[in-house]
């Protein structure tokens, strides 16, 4: 029996923050209308590469600039879903850029392989897992982060 590797929908954490936030606004305050925001995304960008043998790359980056406690709520710990009978999630790197221009890097020991939690109330689900990754030094500054996942070959 043959299993084909699927693509499904980004269910990124943060997207969700994008639908129904943007206003129409001149361009110069454009900056003052995220002033009062917890958290501001300033890129978020999404490439998928597929392969002739069935294989598939999907690369995301995002870079979030956190601009107050609830930002650092909200953003301290990131979750990346992925179906753990066709799909891999390598974390290339979270970093955090400081206001005084230093970075801290997040360790690959705070990255953690857990089950998704619709796993714990319906078992039927028991492939789903999430990567989950502390941010080590978030506060108010600037984090970058990048996420690579692959599907198994189809056969």
């Amino acid at each position: 029996m043959s299993r084909r590797g699927l693509v499904l929908s980004l269910p990124f954490v943060l997207a969700t923050l994008l639908i129904g936030q943007t206003q129409p606004s001149s361009p110069g305050d454009s900056q003052d209308n995220y002033l009062a925001e917890a958290a501001v995304v300033e890129q978020m960008s999404t490439k998928v590469v597929f392969d002739n043998d069935g294989n598939f790359t999907r690369e995301q980056i995002s870079r979030v600039r956190v601009q107050s406690d609830a930002g650092v709520q909200q953003w301290g710990l990131l979750r990346f879903p992925f179906q753990s009978s066709t799909q891999t999630v390598e974390i290339d790197f979270v970093r955090v850029h400081k206001a005084d221009g230093s970075t801290v890097a997040t360790p690959e020991d705070n990255i953690q392989d857990l089950d998704s939690e619709i796993t714990r109330s319906a078992p039927f689900y028991s492939d789903l897992r999430e990567k989950h990754v502390a941010v080590r030094g978030l506060g108010r500054a600037t984090s970058s982060s990048t996420r690579r996942a692959g599907a198994a070959p189809s056969r």
